[in-house]
């Protein structure tokens, strides 16, 4: 009796798994579909299990087609930029400070220059002191321009 027990409840397993397969084809076959009439889906799955029975199934669905997606109904969520933006005064400021005021409108920071001649890069922004701007402060530029600052350590004296 326990040996039938173990086969009827595989035969369950069985079922509802070729169940869930065939919904997931059904779904499947109908998803990306661009025409505007719903696709008939018909689905036919035969399942054997050992020793026990033949189960065989059809499944005939008709999915709906999403709307087709049209220009106007896209939309652009980024925000305009300005074709010009005035070039705020980085000098005199630590370098971090400087970087958000310039990318605040607009600008992309290129790496900075090391007054010193020794290239070295800044690890922690705020420990550098903007020397000089390559775009004149107050200028009109693009607003995607690059601007480039030279920097010392405030503890290079």
């Amino acid at each position: 009796m326990k040996k039938d027990m173990s086969t009827h409840s595989t035969t369950r397993s069985t079922v509802r798994f070729v169940a869930t397969a065939a919904a997931v084809l059904v779904v499947g076959a109908t998803a990306g579909c661009g025409t505007s009439t719903p696709p008939a889906v018909v689905v036919t799955q035969t399942v054997a299990v050992p020793a026990v029975q033949t189960v065989t199934e059809t499944v005939e669905a008709t999915a709906p087609a999403p709307a087709p997606e049209t220009a106007d109904a896209v939309v652009d969520s980024s925000p305009a930029v300005p074709s010009k933006v005035t070039v705020p005064d980085g000098v005199g400021m630590n370098y971090q400070d400087a970087q958000d005021a310039w990318r605040a409108v607009g600008l992309h920071v290129a790496p900075a220059n090391d007054a010193t001649g020794a290239n070295r890069i800044p690890v922690l922004d705020a420990n550098w002191v903007v020397l000089s701007q390559d775009l004149k402060p107050g200028s009109k530029v693009a607003a995607d321009s690059f601007i480039t600052a030279t920097i010392k350590k405030y503890t290079d004296g």
